[in-house]
């Protein structure tokens, strides 16, 4: 069992994480030349990023507490979750390299 206050910021701390990983494969993809490997690469990490927020908004299983805290923590979640969707997804498809 996780503590609510926890999980009410473990969706965005994941998203941050994701944020500077994804974006510093991508300058480095640039730097080095990765060539056709740099988009899967991305791809792969937009992917890997998304799991555990999409786990993280799942509602509460059976037998789990319930309460404004954990409500809410829900909800941050799933915002956190969007926000990975909409802020990652130009890696799938945008200009990679200047």
């Amino acid at each position: 069992m996780q503590a609510p206050l926890v999980r009410l910021i473990a969706g965005f701390v994941i998203w941050s994480i994701g944020f500077v990983v994804l974006y510093a494969a991508q300058a480095l993809g640039c730097a080095y030349g990765w060539g056709d490997w740099h988009r899967p690469v991305l791809i792969g990490l937009y992917l890997l990023a998304l799991l555990p927020l999409a786990w993280l908004a799942m509602p509460a299983r059976a037998g789990a507490e319930e309460g404004p805290l954990h409500f809410a923590a829900l909800w941050a979640n799933r915002a956190a979750l969007l926000a990975a969707v909409l802020i990652f997804m130009p890696v799938t498809f945008a200009s990679l390299c200047v």
